[in-house]
């Protein structure tokens, strides 16, 4: 009769290969005779997974899981299973329960915040990872994120400092890219409301003439570096009168 090792060895070969209903086969096999089966679950629950068999995996993990309460690493490949398969709900409870083994966990929290803006709780998400930034400032992840809550909260002062910041953290070139749409979009927003106010606001276009910068910030505009720029160039005393009509009639 072969050993635990042995049938796990054969496992690693078969799964170099990608072959993994073979892989799972030798796994059984190794959990019927190993002294260790918190260890082959997750070996399991891994093979199950690459074979898109999620329930079966989640399942395999939470045996792991029951063997081995403290096993960290298990508590979070099942917390990354129940992302994969939007179990939101069951993802917080599970985070809970890894931060009471582990109490400093960044993967609890790091799941936690993306189950709470999943489900829209973007207050709560907003609290976790204001929380993370302070365990691990050098995050360009978190800062995008709170950067985004910012984002759909409306708050778009805050939401470009932040994006700002993931710019100047260096990050790779996606989040960059990510970053540099939502600043654009914007100032982008921003421009054509402080156009259209201007169009319909004689007073506004007129203080947006002599200092466009301070005029916008005291109707609580918000513009990047490039936004500025950007409204420095808007010559807004040429706008067309839209309202020449409604002007005529009442003041002439």
């Amino acid at each position: 009769m072969k050993t635990a090792s042995e049938y796990l060895d054969k496992a690693d070969a078969y799964e170099e290969a990608e072959l993994f209903d073979e892989a799972l086969k030798e796994l059984k096999s190794a959990l019927r005779v190993s002294e260790d089966k918190g260890l082959v679950y997750k070996r399991i629950a891994d093979a199950y997974r690459e074979l898109s068999r999620m329930d079966e995996a989640v399942s395999a993990i939470r045996k792991a899981i029951k063997l081995r309460t403290e096993d960290v690493d298990a508590r979070e490949m099942l917390l990354d299973m129940l992302l994969e398969t939007a179990q939101y709900d069951e993802a917080l409870h599970e985070a809970d329960c890894l931060i009471a083994v582990h109490p400093r966990s960044l993967s609890a929290r790091e799941v936690m915040s993306v189950a709470c803006i999943q489900t829209g709780r973007l207050d709560e998400a907003m609290r976790l990872i204001s929380e993370l930034i302070a365990m691990d400032p050098s995050s360009a992840a978190n800062h995008f994120k709170r950067a985004w809550i910012y984002q759909q909260k409306g708050d778009y002062a805050n939401a470009i400092n932040e994006y700002t910041r993931v710019l100047e953290m260096e990050p790779d070139d996606e989040m960059a890219e990510d970053a540099q749409q939502a600043i654009d979009a914007m100032d982008s927003f921003q421009l054509r409301q402080i156009i259209t106010l201007a169009l319909e606001d004689f007073i506004f276009r007129a203080k947006l003439t002599r200092d466009s910068m301070t005029a916008a910030l005291e109707r609580g505009f918000v513009l990047s570096h490039a936004g500025m720029i950007a409204l420095k160039q808007v010559k807004f005393d040429e706008l067309p009168e839209v309202y020449s009509e409604w002007k005529q009639r009442y003041y002439h």
